[in-house]
Protein backbone atom coordinates (compact mmCIF):
# COMPACT_ATOMS: atom_id res chain seq x y z
CA UNK A 1 0.00 0.00 0.00
CA UNK A 2 1.14 3.43 -0.98
CA UNK A 3 1.33 5.14 2.90
CA UNK A 4 0.82 8.74 0.93
CA UNK A 5 -2.68 7.69 -0.03
CA UNK A 6 -3.84 4.76 1.97
CA UNK A 7 -7.77 6.81 2.28
CA UNK A 8 -7.90 7.03 -1.30
CA UNK A 9 -7.32 3.34 -1.89
CA UNK A 10 -9.48 2.59 1.02
CA UNK A 11 -12.11 4.66 -0.36
CA UNK A 12 -11.83 2.82 -4.08
CA UNK A 13 -11.73 -0.73 -2.16
CA UNK A 14 -15.30 0.57 -0.25
CA UNK A 15 -16.55 1.44 -3.74
CA UNK A 16 -16.24 -1.89 -5.60
CA UNK A 17 -18.26 -3.63 -2.99
CA UNK A 18 -20.41 -1.31 -2.66
CA UNK A 19 -21.35 -1.04 -6.21
CA UNK A 20 -21.31 -4.43 -6.96
CA UNK A 21 -23.93 -5.23 -3.64
CA UNK A 22 -26.19 -2.68 -5.09
CA UNK A 23 -26.45 -4.68 -8.61
CA UNK A 24 -26.44 -8.15 -7.14
CA UNK A 25 -28.38 -7.50 -3.59
CA UNK A 26 -32.02 -7.18 -4.91
CA UNK A 27 -35.02 -7.22 -2.96
CA UNK A 28 -35.22 -6.30 0.58
CA UNK A 29 -33.37 -7.31 3.66
CA UNK A 30 -36.72 -6.75 5.99
CA UNK A 31 -40.44 -5.56 5.98
CA UNK A 32 -38.92 -1.71 7.25
CA UNK A 33 -36.29 -0.85 5.11
CA UNK A 34 -38.89 -1.26 2.13
CA UNK A 35 -42.58 -1.28 3.32
CA UNK A 36 -42.32 1.93 5.50
CA UNK A 37 -39.59 3.51 3.16
CA UNK A 38 -39.22 2.44 -0.33
CA UNK A 39 -43.29 1.66 -0.75
CA UNK A 40 -44.56 4.73 1.30
CA UNK A 41 -42.21 7.44 -0.51
CA UNK A 42 -42.83 5.37 -3.79
CA UNK A 43 -46.72 5.75 -3.60
CA UNK A 44 -46.52 9.48 -2.07
CA UNK A 45 -44.88 10.30 -5.67
CA UNK A 46 -47.40 8.55 -7.55
CA UNK A 47 -50.24 10.71 -5.74
CA UNK A 48 -51.17 7.53 -3.65
CA UNK A 49 -50.76 6.70 0.43
CA UNK A 50 -49.61 2.86 0.51
CA UNK A 51 -49.94 2.95 4.27
CA UNK A 52 -53.02 5.21 4.58
CA UNK A 53 -50.36 7.18 7.09
CA UNK A 54 -51.85 10.54 5.76
CA UNK A 55 -54.74 12.39 7.60
CA UNK A 56 -56.45 12.84 4.45
CA UNK A 57 -56.16 9.03 3.35
CA UNK A 58 -57.68 7.56 6.81
CA UNK A 59 -60.60 10.58 6.37
CA UNK A 60 -61.54 8.47 3.11
CA UNK A 61 -61.21 5.39 4.78
CA UNK A 62 -63.65 7.13 7.39
CA UNK A 63 -61.04 7.03 10.10
CA UNK A 64 -60.49 9.61 12.42
CA UNK A 65 -56.97 10.76 11.18
CA UNK A 66 -53.99 9.77 14.00
CA UNK A 67 -50.37 9.76 13.40
CA UNK A 68 -48.47 7.00 13.04
CA UNK A 69 -46.15 5.91 15.25
CA UNK A 70 -43.57 5.55 12.09
CA UNK A 71 -40.68 8.76 11.90
CA UNK A 72 -41.23 10.05 8.55
CA UNK A 73 -38.50 12.11 8.36
CA UNK A 74 -36.51 9.06 6.07
CA UNK A 75 -39.39 8.45 4.06
CA UNK A 76 -39.85 11.99 3.16
CA UNK A 77 -36.38 11.94 1.59
CA UNK A 78 -36.98 9.03 -0.64
CA UNK A 79 -40.42 11.04 -1.71
CA UNK A 80 -37.99 13.55 -2.90
CA UNK A 81 -35.58 11.14 -4.56
CA UNK A 82 -38.67 9.83 -6.30
CA UNK A 83 -40.17 12.76 -7.27
CA UNK A 84 -36.55 13.56 -8.81
CA UNK A 85 -35.82 10.58 -10.42
CA UNK A 86 -39.18 10.22 -12.14
CA UNK A 87 -39.06 14.20 -13.32
CA UNK A 88 -35.67 12.90 -14.98
CA UNK A 89 -37.82 10.32 -16.80
CA UNK A 90 -37.22 7.03 -14.77
CA UNK A 91 -39.75 5.03 -14.73
CA UNK A 92 -38.56 1.42 -14.76
CA UNK A 93 -38.55 0.95 -11.02
CA UNK A 94 -35.87 -1.91 -11.06
CA UNK A 95 -34.22 0.91 -12.67
CA UNK A 96 -35.08 3.76 -9.61
CA UNK A 97 -33.93 0.54 -7.09
CA UNK A 98 -30.85 -0.01 -8.14
CA UNK A 99 -29.93 3.98 -8.56
CA UNK A 100 -31.64 4.25 -5.02
CA UNK A 101 -28.65 1.61 -3.93
CA UNK A 102 -26.13 3.40 -5.42
CA UNK A 103 -26.55 6.37 -4.01
CA UNK A 104 -26.91 4.97 -0.53
CA UNK A 105 -23.73 2.70 -1.19
CA UNK A 106 -21.60 6.40 -2.25
CA UNK A 107 -23.49 8.13 0.75
CA UNK A 108 -22.01 5.09 2.96
CA UNK A 109 -18.48 6.65 2.20
CA UNK A 110 -18.82 9.72 4.20
CA UNK A 111 -19.13 7.70 7.54
CA UNK A 112 -16.01 5.65 6.12
CA UNK A 113 -14.20 9.03 5.47
CA UNK A 114 -15.08 10.28 9.24
CA UNK A 115 -14.67 6.90 10.86
CA UNK A 116 -10.59 7.47 9.20
CA UNK A 117 -10.26 10.68 10.04
CA UNK A 118 -11.40 10.44 14.03
CA UNK A 119 -8.87 7.98 14.36
CA UNK A 120 -5.81 9.16 12.65
CA UNK A 121 -6.58 12.41 14.64
CA UNK A 122 -6.34 10.68 17.81
CA UNK A 123 -4.09 7.36 17.07
CA UNK A 124 -1.97 8.46 13.56
CA UNK A 125 -2.16 6.53 10.50
CA UNK A 126 -1.67 2.88 11.22
CA UNK A 127 -5.05 2.56 13.55
CA UNK A 128 -6.83 4.94 10.69
CA UNK A 129 -5.88 2.56 8.00
CA UNK A 130 -7.54 -0.49 9.98
CA UNK A 131 -10.33 1.44 10.73
CA UNK A 132 -10.79 2.48 6.98
CA UNK A 133 -10.33 -1.06 5.82
CA UNK A 134 -13.03 -2.22 8.41
CA UNK A 135 -15.70 -0.20 7.90
CA UNK A 136 -15.01 -0.58 4.28
CA UNK A 137 -14.79 -4.13 4.20
CA UNK A 138 -16.68 -5.84 7.34
CA UNK A 139 -18.70 -8.49 6.34
CA UNK A 140 -21.79 -7.14 6.84
CA UNK A 141 -21.10 -3.39 5.57
CA UNK A 142 -21.68 -3.62 2.07
CA UNK A 143 -24.82 -5.35 1.81
CA UNK A 144 -26.08 -3.09 4.62
CA UNK A 145 -24.87 0.09 3.51
CA UNK A 146 -26.80 -0.09 -0.15
CA UNK A 147 -30.23 -1.12 1.31
CA UNK A 148 -32.77 1.52 3.33
CA UNK A 149 -32.21 1.28 6.97
CA UNK A 150 -32.18 4.16 8.63
CA UNK A 151 -30.52 2.43 11.46
CA UNK A 152 -27.13 2.54 8.72
CA UNK A 153 -28.66 6.04 7.29
CA UNK A 154 -27.37 7.66 10.23
CA UNK A 155 -24.32 7.11 11.20
CA UNK A 156 -23.62 9.58 8.71
CA UNK A 157 -24.53 12.69 10.83
CA UNK A 158 -23.44 10.43 13.86
CA UNK A 159 -20.27 10.44 13.10
CA UNK A 160 -20.04 13.76 11.70
CA UNK A 161 -20.89 14.87 14.99
CA UNK A 162 -18.29 12.97 17.05
CA UNK A 163 -15.63 14.18 14.14
CA UNK A 164 -16.35 17.71 15.14
CA UNK A 165 -15.93 17.25 18.94
CA UNK A 166 -12.64 15.22 17.71
CA UNK A 167 -11.20 17.81 15.65
CA UNK A 168 -11.50 20.95 17.35
CA UNK A 169 -11.71 23.07 20.51
CA UNK A 170 -15.00 23.14 22.59
CA UNK A 171 -15.95 26.62 21.72
CA UNK A 172 -19.64 27.61 21.48
CA UNK A 173 -19.53 27.37 17.79
CA UNK A 174 -17.83 23.85 17.41
CA UNK A 175 -20.82 22.75 20.27
CA UNK A 176 -23.38 24.14 18.13
CA UNK A 177 -22.06 22.45 14.76
CA UNK A 178 -21.86 19.18 16.84
CA UNK A 179 -25.21 19.22 18.05
CA UNK A 180 -26.24 20.46 14.77
CA UNK A 181 -25.47 16.31 13.91
CA UNK A 182 -26.99 14.72 16.73
CA UNK A 183 -29.95 16.83 16.03
CA UNK A 184 -30.23 15.67 12.22
CA UNK A 185 -29.04 12.14 13.55
CA UNK A 186 -32.38 12.17 15.87
CA UNK A 187 -34.62 13.19 12.94
CA UNK A 188 -33.80 10.04 11.10
CA UNK A 189 -33.33 7.64 14.12
CA UNK A 190 -35.30 8.97 17.53
CA UNK A 191 -33.40 6.33 19.77
CA UNK A 192 -29.99 7.79 18.63
CA UNK A 193 -30.86 11.01 20.98
CA UNK A 194 -29.89 9.03 24.14
CA UNK A 195 -26.38 9.19 22.97
CA UNK A 196 -26.62 13.60 24.48
CA UNK A 197 -27.10 12.03 27.49
CA UNK A 198 -24.05 10.08 27.20
CA UNK A 199 -22.10 13.22 25.76
CA UNK A 200 -23.45 14.89 29.64
CA UNK A 201 -21.18 12.77 31.41
CA UNK A 202 -18.33 12.83 28.90
CA UNK A 203 -18.52 16.90 29.40
CA UNK A 204 -18.90 16.37 33.30
CA UNK A 205 -16.06 13.85 32.98
CA UNK A 206 -13.64 15.60 30.61
CA UNK A 207 -14.50 19.30 31.41
CA UNK A 208 -15.35 19.53 34.72
CA UNK A 209 -15.91 23.13 35.34
CA UNK A 210 -17.78 23.83 32.43
CA UNK A 211 -19.91 20.96 31.59
CA UNK A 212 -23.00 22.42 31.98
CA UNK A 213 -22.59 25.20 29.67
CA UNK A 214 -21.23 22.75 27.23
CA UNK A 215 -24.03 20.17 27.94
CA UNK A 216 -26.90 23.34 27.55
CA UNK A 217 -25.22 25.02 23.72
CA UNK A 218 -24.89 21.42 22.28
CA UNK A 219 -28.62 20.24 23.68
CA UNK A 220 -30.11 23.61 22.48
CA UNK A 221 -28.44 22.98 19.17
CA UNK A 222 -29.82 19.20 18.44
CA UNK A 223 -33.32 20.35 20.12
CA UNK A 224 -33.55 22.88 17.45
CA UNK A 225 -32.14 21.17 14.34
CA UNK A 226 -34.18 17.85 15.19
CA UNK A 227 -37.09 20.09 15.51
CA UNK A 228 -35.81 21.33 12.14
CA UNK A 229 -36.24 17.56 10.59
CA UNK A 230 -39.88 17.07 12.27
CA UNK A 231 -41.58 20.12 12.72
CA UNK A 232 -42.28 21.27 8.97
CA UNK A 233 -43.89 17.76 8.41
CA UNK A 234 -46.31 17.68 11.43
CA UNK A 235 -47.74 21.37 11.15
CA UNK A 236 -48.41 19.85 7.50
CA UNK A 237 -50.27 16.60 7.98
CA UNK A 238 -51.38 17.35 11.90
CA UNK A 239 -51.38 21.06 12.51
CA UNK A 240 -49.39 20.76 15.60
CA UNK A 241 -45.49 19.96 16.58
CA UNK A 242 -44.25 16.30 17.01
CA UNK A 243 -47.10 14.57 16.51
CA UNK A 244 -45.71 12.05 14.91
CA UNK A 245 -42.81 11.91 17.93
CA UNK A 246 -45.39 11.86 20.42
CA UNK A 247 -47.01 8.67 18.45
CA UNK A 248 -43.80 6.32 18.29
CA UNK A 249 -43.33 7.19 22.23
CA UNK A 250 -47.03 6.05 22.65
CA UNK A 251 -46.88 3.02 20.68
CA UNK A 252 -43.44 1.91 22.16
CA UNK A 253 -44.10 2.30 25.66
CA UNK A 254 -47.81 0.51 24.76
CA UNK A 255 -46.52 -2.14 22.32
CA UNK A 256 -42.83 -2.64 22.97
CA UNK A 257 -43.85 -6.20 24.11
CA UNK A 258 -45.17 -7.74 21.09
CA UNK A 259 -41.45 -7.72 19.34
CA UNK A 260 -38.24 -10.18 19.78
CA UNK A 261 -37.14 -9.33 23.69
CA UNK A 262 -33.56 -11.56 23.96
CA UNK A 263 -31.47 -11.15 26.83
CA UNK A 264 -29.77 -8.27 28.37
CA UNK A 265 -27.02 -10.02 26.60
CA UNK A 266 -28.70 -9.81 22.68
CA UNK A 267 -26.86 -6.93 21.66
CA UNK A 268 -23.19 -7.78 23.44
CA UNK A 269 -23.77 -10.87 20.87
CA UNK A 270 -24.39 -9.02 17.74
CA UNK A 271 -21.45 -6.92 18.26
CA UNK A 272 -19.07 -9.15 19.00
CA UNK A 273 -20.77 -11.10 15.64
CA UNK A 274 -20.35 -7.63 13.44
CA UNK A 275 -17.28 -6.27 14.48
CA UNK A 276 -14.72 -9.02 13.27
CA UNK A 277 -14.32 -12.09 15.53
CA UNK A 278 -12.81 -13.06 17.62
CA UNK A 279 -10.62 -9.53 17.55
CA UNK A 280 -13.84 -8.22 18.13
CA UNK A 281 -13.43 -9.47 21.89
CA UNK A 282 -10.36 -7.60 22.53
CA UNK A 283 -12.14 -4.38 20.87
CA UNK A 284 -15.11 -4.52 22.78
CA UNK A 285 -13.14 -4.55 25.95
CA UNK A 286 -10.43 -1.97 24.66
CA UNK A 287 -14.06 0.19 24.11
CA UNK A 288 -15.19 -0.51 27.69
CA UNK A 289 -11.86 0.18 29.41
CA UNK A 290 -11.88 3.64 27.78
CA UNK A 291 -14.14 5.10 29.26
CA UNK A 292 -12.54 8.41 30.68
CA UNK A 293 -9.88 8.55 27.51
CA UNK A 294 -12.10 8.45 24.92
CA UNK A 295 -15.21 9.85 26.82
CA UNK A 296 -16.95 11.88 24.25
CA UNK A 297 -16.70 8.40 21.62
CA UNK A 298 -17.52 6.10 24.07
CA UNK A 299 -20.10 7.38 26.93
CA UNK A 300 -22.19 8.56 24.10
CA UNK A 301 -22.45 5.07 22.33
CA UNK A 302 -22.54 3.29 25.62
CA UNK A 303 -25.46 5.44 26.67
CA UNK A 304 -27.06 3.90 23.66
CA UNK A 305 -26.20 0.44 24.13
CA UNK A 306 -27.18 0.29 27.40
CA UNK A 307 -30.70 1.51 26.21
CA UNK A 308 -31.42 -0.89 23.80
CA UNK A 309 -30.12 -3.52 26.40
CA UNK A 310 -32.57 -2.53 28.67
CA UNK A 311 -35.46 -1.86 26.57
CA UNK A 312 -37.53 -4.88 25.69
CA UNK A 313 -38.06 -4.39 21.79
CA UNK A 314 -34.84 -5.91 21.14
CA UNK A 315 -33.62 -6.75 16.92
CA UNK A 316 -30.60 -7.07 15.82
CA UNK A 317 -30.25 -3.84 13.50
CA UNK A 318 -30.76 -1.63 16.48
CA UNK A 319 -27.36 -1.28 17.44
CA UNK A 320 -25.98 -1.13 14.23
CA UNK A 321 -25.57 2.77 14.73
CA UNK A 322 -23.27 2.27 17.54
CA UNK A 323 -20.81 -0.43 15.86
CA UNK A 324 -18.68 2.44 14.50
CA UNK A 325 -17.65 3.62 18.07
CA UNK A 326 -16.23 0.07 19.12
CA UNK A 327 -14.25 -0.28 16.09
CA UNK A 328 -12.67 2.82 16.43
CA UNK A 329 -11.60 2.89 19.83
CA UNK A 330 -11.01 -0.78 19.96
CA UNK A 331 -8.66 -0.04 17.59
CA UNK A 332 -7.26 2.59 19.02
CA UNK A 333 -6.79 0.62 22.29
CA UNK A 334 -5.31 -2.78 20.60
CA UNK A 335 -2.71 -0.45 18.41
CA UNK A 336 -1.78 1.63 21.93
CA UNK A 337 -1.36 -1.66 24.15
CA UNK A 338 1.74 -3.91 23.99
CA UNK A 339 1.02 -7.90 23.73
CA UNK A 340 2.34 -10.88 22.31
CA UNK A 341 3.36 -10.12 18.70
CA UNK A 342 2.28 -13.79 17.70
CA UNK A 343 -1.37 -14.57 19.38
CA UNK A 344 -1.80 -10.83 17.95
CA UNK A 345 -1.04 -11.84 14.25
CA UNK A 346 -3.05 -15.32 14.98
CA UNK A 347 -5.83 -13.54 16.03
CA UNK A 348 -6.09 -10.97 13.02
CA UNK A 349 -5.31 -13.24 10.29
CA UNK A 350 -7.96 -15.34 12.01
CA UNK A 351 -10.52 -12.41 11.68
CA UNK A 352 -9.57 -11.73 8.49
CA UNK A 353 -9.95 -15.20 7.24
CA UNK A 354 -14.05 -15.23 8.64
CA UNK A 355 -14.10 -11.87 7.54
CA UNK A 356 -13.28 -12.77 3.71
CA UNK A 357 -15.42 -16.09 3.68
CA UNK A 358 -18.58 -14.29 5.11
CA UNK A 359 -17.87 -10.95 3.06
CA UNK A 360 -17.94 -12.71 -0.40
CA UNK A 361 -21.66 -14.54 -0.07
CA UNK A 362 -23.28 -11.60 1.99
CA UNK A 363 -21.90 -9.01 -0.42
CA UNK A 364 -24.36 -10.31 -3.12
CA UNK A 365 -26.94 -11.31 -0.85
CA UNK A 366 -30.51 -10.53 -2.07
CA UNK A 367 -33.55 -11.74 0.28
CA UNK A 368 -37.43 -11.41 -0.46
CA UNK A 369 -36.57 -11.41 -4.02
CA UNK A 370 -39.56 -13.69 -4.61
CA UNK A 371 -42.49 -11.66 -3.85
CA UNK A 372 -40.44 -8.67 -5.50
CA UNK A 373 -39.78 -10.98 -9.01
CA UNK A 374 -43.73 -11.95 -8.81
CA UNK A 375 -44.85 -8.41 -8.69
CA UNK A 376 -42.43 -7.72 -11.49
CA UNK A 377 -43.97 -10.16 -13.85
CA UNK A 378 -47.53 -9.37 -13.35
CA UNK A 379 -46.30 -5.76 -14.39
CA UNK A 380 -44.68 -6.80 -17.64
CA UNK A 381 -47.74 -8.95 -18.14
CA UNK A 382 -49.37 -5.51 -18.86
CA UNK A 383 -52.76 -6.65 -18.33
CA UNK A 384 -53.16 -6.98 -14.53
CA UNK A 385 -56.96 -5.65 -13.32
CA UNK A 386 -56.18 -6.73 -9.58
CA UNK A 387 -55.05 -9.64 -7.81
CA UNK A 388 -55.58 -12.06 -5.08
CA UNK A 389 -52.78 -12.63 -3.08
CA UNK A 390 -53.30 -15.98 -0.78
CA UNK A 391 -50.88 -15.84 2.45
CA UNK A 392 -50.44 -20.00 2.72
CA UNK A 393 -47.68 -19.60 5.68
CA UNK A 394 -47.58 -16.32 8.06
CA UNK A 395 -47.36 -13.07 7.14
CA UNK A 396 -46.34 -11.88 3.67
CA UNK A 397 -47.15 -8.19 1.83
CA UNK A 398 -47.04 -8.09 -2.19
CA UNK A 399 -44.46 -5.21 -2.43
CA UNK A 400 -46.10 -3.29 -5.20
CA UNK A 401 -43.99 -0.45 -5.90
CA UNK A 402 -42.26 -2.93 -8.26
CA UNK A 403 -45.62 -3.84 -10.10
CA UNK A 404 -45.87 0.02 -10.84
CA UNK A 405 -49.10 0.17 -10.35
CA UNK A 406 -51.23 0.91 -6.95
CA UNK A 407 -54.42 -1.05 -7.60
CA UNK A 408 -56.45 -2.27 -4.86
CA UNK A 409 -56.05 -6.49 -3.72
CA UNK A 410 -57.58 -8.56 -1.71
CA UNK A 411 -56.02 -11.27 0.32
CA UNK A 412 -56.54 -14.66 1.41
CA UNK A 413 -55.13 -16.77 4.47
CA UNK A 414 -56.11 -20.01 6.65
CA UNK A 415 -58.95 -18.34 7.86
CA UNK A 416 -60.63 -17.60 4.16
CA UNK A 417 -63.31 -20.23 2.48
CA UNK A 418 -62.19 -20.17 -0.93
CA UNK A 419 -65.82 -20.50 -2.23
CA UNK A 420 -67.22 -17.76 -0.16
CA UNK A 421 -64.46 -15.28 -1.74
CA UNK A 422 -65.03 -16.36 -4.99
CA UNK A 423 -68.49 -15.52 -4.43
CA UNK A 424 -67.80 -12.15 -2.70
CA UNK A 425 -65.67 -10.57 -5.70
CA UNK A 426 -68.75 -11.15 -7.79
CA UNK A 427 -71.33 -9.61 -5.86
CA UNK A 428 -69.06 -7.06 -4.39
CA UNK A 429 -69.43 -4.20 -6.50
CA UNK A 430 -66.64 -1.92 -4.29
CA UNK A 431 -64.47 -4.45 -5.12
CA UNK A 432 -62.11 -4.79 -8.36
CA UNK A 433 -62.54 -8.13 -9.77
CA UNK A 434 -59.01 -9.38 -9.54
CA UNK A 435 -57.82 -11.56 -12.92
CA UNK A 436 -54.35 -13.23 -10.92
CA UNK A 437 -54.02 -15.12 -7.74
CA UNK A 438 -50.85 -14.62 -6.08
CA UNK A 439 -49.73 -17.75 -3.59
CA UNK A 440 -46.84 -16.88 -1.48
CA UNK A 441 -45.73 -19.45 1.12
CA UNK A 442 -43.98 -22.95 1.19
CA UNK A 443 -45.03 -26.33 2.96
CA UNK A 444 -48.97 -25.27 2.76
CA UNK A 445 -48.43 -23.76 -0.70
CA UNK A 446 -49.44 -27.19 -2.50
CA UNK A 447 -52.40 -27.65 -0.40
CA UNK A 448 -53.85 -24.36 -0.82
CA UNK A 449 -53.51 -24.22 -4.28
CA UNK A 450 -55.47 -27.19 -5.05
CA UNK A 451 -58.25 -25.83 -2.62
CA UNK A 452 -58.47 -23.24 -5.15
CA UNK A 453 -58.33 -24.95 -8.05
CA UNK A 454 -61.52 -26.78 -6.47
CA UNK A 455 -63.27 -23.33 -6.68
CA UNK A 456 -61.71 -21.22 -9.71
CA UNK A 457 -62.31 -23.56 -12.98
CA UNK A 458 -60.42 -20.94 -15.22
CA UNK A 459 -57.42 -21.31 -12.85
CA UNK A 460 -54.41 -21.50 -14.89
CA UNK A 461 -50.72 -21.63 -13.97
CA UNK A 462 -48.50 -18.90 -15.16
CA UNK A 463 -45.44 -18.57 -13.47
CA UNK A 464 -42.81 -19.39 -10.01
CA UNK A 465 -40.54 -17.84 -8.30
CA UNK A 466 -38.42 -19.41 -5.25
CA UNK A 467 -36.78 -18.22 -2.43
CA UNK A 468 -33.04 -17.44 -2.69
CA UNK A 469 -30.08 -18.95 -0.78
CA UNK A 470 -29.90 -16.28 1.35
CA UNK A 471 -33.49 -16.73 2.72
CA UNK A 472 -33.19 -20.73 1.93
CA UNK A 473 -30.12 -20.53 4.95
CA UNK A 474 -31.79 -18.08 7.17
CA UNK A 475 -34.91 -20.63 7.23
CA UNK A 476 -32.30 -23.37 8.71
CA UNK A 477 -30.66 -20.95 10.91
CA UNK A 478 -34.31 -20.30 12.22
CA UNK A 479 -37.52 -22.17 10.98
CA UNK A 480 -39.71 -19.32 12.25
CA UNK A 481 -38.43 -16.96 9.81
CA UNK A 482 -40.53 -19.04 6.78
CA UNK A 483 -39.11 -19.55 3.18
CA UNK A 484 -41.65 -17.50 0.34
CA UNK A 485 -42.26 -18.91 -2.74
CA UNK A 486 -44.51 -17.09 -5.15
CA UNK A 487 -46.82 -19.03 -7.44
CA UNK A 488 -49.32 -16.95 -10.36
CA UNK A 489 -52.10 -18.32 -11.42
CA UNK A 490 -54.39 -16.53 -14.38
CA UNK A 491 -58.30 -16.40 -13.94
CA UNK A 492 -60.89 -15.14 -15.91
CA UNK A 493 -62.94 -13.01 -13.58
CA UNK A 494 -66.16 -13.32 -16.55
CA UNK A 495 -65.89 -16.39 -16.40
CA UNK A 496 -65.73 -16.99 -12.63
CA UNK A 497 -68.46 -15.26 -12.13
CA UNK A 498 -70.97 -16.26 -14.15
CA UNK A 499 -70.23 -20.17 -12.99
CA UNK A 500 -70.99 -18.45 -9.49
CA UNK A 501 -74.67 -16.69 -11.06
CA UNK A 502 -74.84 -20.32 -12.85
CA UNK A 503 -74.82 -21.59 -9.52
CA UNK A 504 -77.04 -19.93 -7.41
CA UNK A 505 -79.60 -19.71 -10.45
CA UNK A 506 -79.50 -23.66 -10.42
Amino acid sequence: MNPKSPLLQIILFALCLRIISAFYSEGYLMHDDHFWVVESSASWADGEDYNNWLPWSQEELGRTPTPHYANLFYSSIHYLYFEFVEFLGFSNPNQKALILRLIHGLLSLIPLVLAYKISEKIGGIKPAIWVGFMMAGLAWTPLLSVHQLVEVTCIIPLLAFSWILTKHEWTTKTLVIAGMFLGIATGLRYQVGIMGLGLVAAFAMTSKKGWIWNSIITGISALFFFALTQIPTDIYLWGEPFAQLRAYIEYNLNSSSEYPQGSIFTYLFVILMMAAPPISFFFFYGYLKSVKKYAWLVLPSLAFIVFHSLFPNKQERFIIPALPYIIIVGTLVWHNEERNKTLSRALISLSIIINVILLAPLTVTSKNTSQLKAMNFLREAGDVESFLYVKTDGSAFPPRYYLDSWISYTVADEGTVVKDQRIKHCHDESIVKPNYLVFVGDSHLGEYVAEFKEAYQSMEYVSQFGPTRADRFLNYLNPRIALKRSMIYKIDPTLECSEVTKGENE
